[in-house]
């Protein structure tokens, strides 16, 4: 039996928390600036997390935040990840590594309500340069 603990970990599940903030259907979507030069942060850092804006041929995009001034950002790859634009918190399954860094392929573990999580590979694109600002 596999057992979630809902805490933020170093360990082989790093969960984060936060709330998604959703773009509105009436105002475009600006793209999220992020350096792709090599750059790394330890998991225990996670804080929190954000929905981004999606990439430009409409990959699925989070951030994650891991200190005031610290995000970086992550593209869902090989399809759509369910139910993560509706998700109140997610993890990264880093298994025993603790740090992360820019082009590293990770799982992305998201709740799902009554059934096992969805598990999505995800990679990291860059650390965000400037948060996107609505229009």
């Amino acid at each position: 039996m596999t057992r979630y603990v809902l805490t933020l970990a170093a360990g082989s599940l790093a969960l984060v928390l936060g709330a998604c903030t959703q773009a509105t259907d009436d105002q475009p979507e600006t793209q999220v600036a992020f350096d792709t030069a090599r750059q790394c942060f330890f998991t225990s850092q996670i804080n929190g997390y954000s929905d981004a804006p999606d990439g430009p041929d409409g990959e699925e995009r989070l951030i994650i935040h891991t200190g005031p001034n610290d995000s970086w950002l992550f593209e869902v790859f090989g399809g759509s990840c369910r139910d993560l634009d509706f998700a109140l918190g997610v993890g990264l399954d880093t298994g025993s590594r603790t740090s992360l860094c820019t082009g590293a392929m990770e799982t992305l573990v998201v709740p799902r309500a009554g059934t096992m999580p969805d598990r999505c590979p995800v990679r990291l694109l860059g650390k965000v340069i400037e948060p996107p600002h609505q229009q």
